[in-house]
C-alpha cells in the first residue's frame, strides 16, 4: 500500500494561508496579449501586468474585508445569543422562585398564582417604560438649560481661568459610594453627566454679584482700556464709574465679609468685600466708610457714601469685580447673575 498524501496538522494551515496570500500579493505578473479571430479578422487585446496586479490585489482586499466582517458579525451574533439565553434563564429562575414562594397562598391554585405573576410583571414593565420616558424628557430639559446657561456664562466675560478659580474654591465632600449608584442605573450616563454639568454651571453663576452698589445711578465710564484722567496714559480701567442720582448710599453687590475698609492707594477710601469662591468686589473714592474689616454684610448693609477721595476728578463711585484676582466687567457679570436669579423664580 502506498501513501499518496499526508494531511498537515490544522495548526499549520493559517501559516500556509498567510504565506500563500503574501506570495500572491508579490507575484510577478507579465503583459498578456489575447488574439481573437472573428470572420477571418484578428483582434488583439492587451492586458498589462499593472492592471493584473491591481485587479488581484483589489480582489484580495475586498475578500479580506468581507471575511473579517463575516467573522465579526458571527461573533456578535453568538454573543447576543448567549446574552439572550442568560437573560431568559434568569427571568425563568426568578419566575419559578416567585411561583414557589406563592405555593402556600391560601385560596389560590398554581394557575391563579401564575396569572397574577404575569400581570405583576406586565405592570412592572409599564412602570419601567414610564420612568424611562420621564428620564429621557428630564435629560433633554437639563441639556437645553445647560446650553442656555453656557451661553450666558460666555457672555459674562469670565475667562476660563476665572471659572476654574470658582470651581476649585468650593469645599465639597460626602459623595455616595459607587455601590449606591448601581441602585438607579437609569439615572446614570447622559442624565448624570448633564445634571453634573448643570450643577457646575449654576455654582459658577450663583457665585457672581447680583446687583450694582447704587440704587439710582448713571454710568460715566465702562470697563476696559482708556486714558487715565489725571496721568493721561492708556491704562486698564478695571471697573465702572457710577454717579449717584438720588442717594449717595453704597451697598454690597452680594453678601460677604469685609476684607478692607480704609484708604487704599489712589482709590482713596475703599471697601473690599470677599464673597467666597474667589469673588471680590471693590468700592472706591468713598466720602465715608460705614463698615469695619471682618464684618459680615448683606445686600442691605450700608458700607459707605459716594465721594471724591483718592485719585479722582469728581464725585463718583468706582466699582470693581474680580475673580481670583483677575478683573472682570461688572456690568456683564451682574447681568448674567440677575438672569440666573430670574430663571430660578
Amino acid at each position: 500500500m502506498r501513501v499518496l498524501a499526508v494531511m498537515r496538522p490544522w495548526s499549520f494551515w493559517p501559516t500556509d494561508a498567510v504565506r500563500s496570500l503574501v506570495a500572491l500579493w508579490h507575484r510577478p505578473f507579465h503583459d498578456v496579449r489575447i488574439i481573437v479571430e472573428q470572420q477571418g479578422e484578428l483582434h488583439y487585446f492587451s492586458i498589462t501586468r499593472g492592471f493584473q496586479r491591481a485587479l488581484v490585489r483589489s480582489l484580495m482586499v475586498v475578500s479580506s474585508i468581507a471575511v473579517a466582517t463575516l467573522i465579526s458579525l458571527t461573533a456578535l451574533a453568538i454573543h447576543l445569543h448567549l446574552q439572550k439565553s442568560r437573560l431568559e434563564q434568569s427571568h425563568h429562575d426568578i419566575f419559578l422562585a416567585l411561583l414557589g414562594s406563592a405555593d402556600g397562598a391560601g385560596g389560590m391554585d398554581r394557575d391563579d398564582v401564575q396569572a397574577e405573576m404575569l400581570s405583576l410583571a406586565q405592570t412592572i414593565r409599564e412602570r419601567d417604560m414610564e420612568i424611562r420616558r420621564y428620564v429621557d424628557t428630564a435629560t433633554a430639559d437639563i441639556q437645553a438649560q445647560n446650553s442656555s446657561l453656557q451661553a450666558r456664562l460666555e457672555s459674562s466675560g469670565l475667562t476660563e481661568k476665572a471659572i476654574k478659580v470658582i470651581h476649585g474654591s468650593s469645599p465639597i465632600g460626602g459623595f455616595a459610594p459607587s455601590r449606591d449608584q448601581e441602585i438607579a442605573p437609569l439615572l446614570q450616563k447622559e442624565f448624570a453627566e448633564h445634571s453634573a454639568a448643570n450643577r457646575e454651571l449654576r455654582d459658577v453663576l450663583s457665585a457672581l454679584p447680583t446687583q450694582l452698589p447704587l440704587r439710582d445711578h448713571t454710568l460715566t465710564s465702562s470697563f476696559g482700556i482708556r486714558k487715565h484722567p489725571i496721568h493721561g496714559v492708556p491704562r486698564l480701567h478695571a471697573g465702572v464709574d457710577l454717579i449717584s442720582e438720588a442717594s449717595d448710599n453704597v451697598y454690597p453687590a452680594k453678601a460677604g465679609k469685609v476684607m478692607l475698609a480704609r484708604p487704599y492707594n489712589e482709590y482713596g477710601n475703599t471697601v473690599i468685600i470677599s464673597h467666597g469662591r474667589g469673588v471680590e468686589t471693590l468700592y472706591a473714592h468713598l466720602a465715608a466708610i460705614k463698615v469695619r474689616e471682618g464684618q459680615d454684610v448683606d445686600l442691605d448693609t450700608l458700607i459707605g457714601l459716594v465721594g471724591n477721595t483718592g485719585s479722582s476728578t469728581g464725585k463718583h463711585l468706582h466699582f470693581e469685580v474680580s475673580v481670583g484676582g483677575y478683573p472682570v466687567d461688572p456690568l456683564k457679570v451682574i447681568n448674567t447673575a440677575q438672569y440666573v436669579q430670574q430663571a430660578k423664580k
